[in-house]
């Protein structure tokens, strides 16, 4: 395999990394405006509400990203797992807007989980793929 080759699929991986990693910041900073907003700092809740859009709209571009890392290489599953909370953020910003917070506070609690699990299960995958012998034709 050639050093190009490796190169190409490399960036797949850092932006998986960085998508991911960002995302997981922006997951403990809702946290916080949130529980700014419940101790009664209710300007929190305008960031909030942009945090919420803002996480969601990465979700999907962390999800191309895995597609992209799975497409050179990498393993389907975290297409799978970044898609599912892509979703469970689709229903945490609607569940937010309805003021549905019995819903809204468990469910951010369970993606804050989700999200760091796949955080690091992306940063364990290796930033290129190790060569591949060669196959030899044998000749009988």
């Amino acid at each position: 395999m050639t050093a190009q080759i490796r190169r190409g699929r490399r960036w797949a991986r850092v932006t998986a990394r960085a998508t991911s990693a960002t995302l997981a910041l922006l997951a403990v900073a809702q946290a916080a405006f949130a529980g700014s907003f419940l101790g009664g700092r209710y300007d929190a809740l305008m960031l909030h509400s942009v945090g919420a859009k803002v996480t969601t709209v990465l979700s999907v571009v962390q999800v191309v990203a895995l597609v992209a890392v799975s497409r050179t290489g990498g393993p389907r599953w975290p297409v799978a797992a970044g898609a599912l909370v892509t979703v469970l953020f689709v229903a945490e910003f609607a569940s937010g807007e309805l003021r549905l917070t019995g819903l809204h506070v468990p469910l951010g609690v369970l993606l804050i989980a989700g999200i760091f699990r796949l955080t690091a299960s992306v940063w364990r995958l290796p930033l290129t793929e190790p060569d591949r012998p060669q196959q030899q034709d044998v000749v009988r």
